[in-house]
């Protein structure tokens, strides 16, 4: 009998432990995260960095990956937003079709905070709708910063006939790209004659690198606004022999040791999305906890040239 009471004791206590760690569990708010693939490295140490930061915060962390789908990530935020969760950390596929998904979390009084690729402004504005904050790299002093390098590297009056790898439907990608042409525009003999959209991808970007280059032979400078873009790029100057043609671009870690090889890829700047992550994720602590905001973040890139790639390497993802 003795032992029956305390085996029946001990189950008892065995199951209220275990019912107080499922409520603590269902007590801490739900972080949902929106992130647009996995193919690329950069939202892999986004991924990452949103899991361990929220556990730091005390979140549940539920992330979802769209697979570069823009109906993929829409469906995926009217999930979150039948699952009432706290708040929605929205990494857009495409600034245009993003606009929808704010909506949704509007609509379901979900506050929505952007990171990295924004939705457009001018369709939030159009339909009214609200983000808290956004979260991104200063994506127009990554441009200057590459094209200053670059007028450094051909001097003030040198000559470049430069095409651009870059995303159009992408706002970040535009701004990269004003930022850039500012930086040259004091030179006359810099002179634009090509975009085609590499879709933030190293094969389509080697696809339509190869063709941009083949249609406009006096090309001498390729700038790409993303990484993979630049990963394309490079396998296209070299598929087609153009080797006295350089390659700019914003850049990943293998980016980075390209250009400590200072052969075709001359100099980039490097995004820091784990940093990215955990500057939102703090932040969605402070506003859920009663703090204003600020409406936007930017987080300024960092330079890397043949002389500080080296030591650089280690700080890219």
């Amino acid at each position: 009998m003795k032992d029956l009471w305390r085996n029946t004791a001990l189950t008892a206590i065995g199951a209220s432990l275990l019912f107080a760690a499922s409520a603590y569990a269902a007590d801490k708010p739900v972080l949902g995260v929106a992130l647009p693939n996995l193919t690329n490295p950069y939202y892999v140490a986004m991924k990452k960095s949103f899991e361990q930061n929220g556990d730091a915060q005390g979140f549940e962390v539920r992330v979802l990956i769209a697979d570069n789908d823009e109906a993929k990530q829409l469906s995926q935020v009217q999930t979150f937003a039948q699952q009432g969760i706290a708040a929605v950390a929205l990494n857009c596929v495409s600034s245009g079709p993003c606009v929808a998904s704010v909506a949704e979390l509007n609509q379901a009084k979900i506050p929505v905070f952007t990171i990295n690729l924004l939705p457009d402004p001018e369709g939030l504005k159009a339909q009214n709708l609200t983000v808290v904050q956004a979260v991104q790299t200063d994506q127009k002093a990554g441009g200057v910063y590459i094209g200053q390098q670059l007028l450094k590297d051909i001097g003030p009056t040198g000559k470049a006939v430069i095409g651009i790898v870059g995303e159009p439907t992408s706002v970040s990608a535009n701004t990269r790209d004003d930022g850039f042409k500012e930086a040259l525009a004091s030179n006359p003999n810099v002179k634009f004659v090509a975009l085609v959209n590499g879709k933030v991808e190293e094969t389509t970007s080697l696809k339509v690198t190869t063709e941009m280059l083949q249609g406009n032979p006096d090309i001498t400078v390729v700038y790409s606004d993303t990484e993979p873009a630049a990963l394309g790029a490079i396998a296209a100057i070299q598929q087609i022999g153009r080797e006295d043609v350089k390659l700019y671009a914003f850049v990943d870690k293998l980016g980075v040791k390209h250009i400590e090889e200072n052969s075709i890829l001359k100099a980039g700047a490097i995004q820091e999305p784990a940093k990215l992550a955990q500057i939102q994720v703090e932040n969605i602590k402070k506003y859920l906890a009663g703090e204003k905001l600020a409406p936007v973040v930017d987080s300024p890139p960092l330079l890397v040239n043949k002389d500080n790639a080296a030591e650089t390497v280690d700080k890219a993802y």
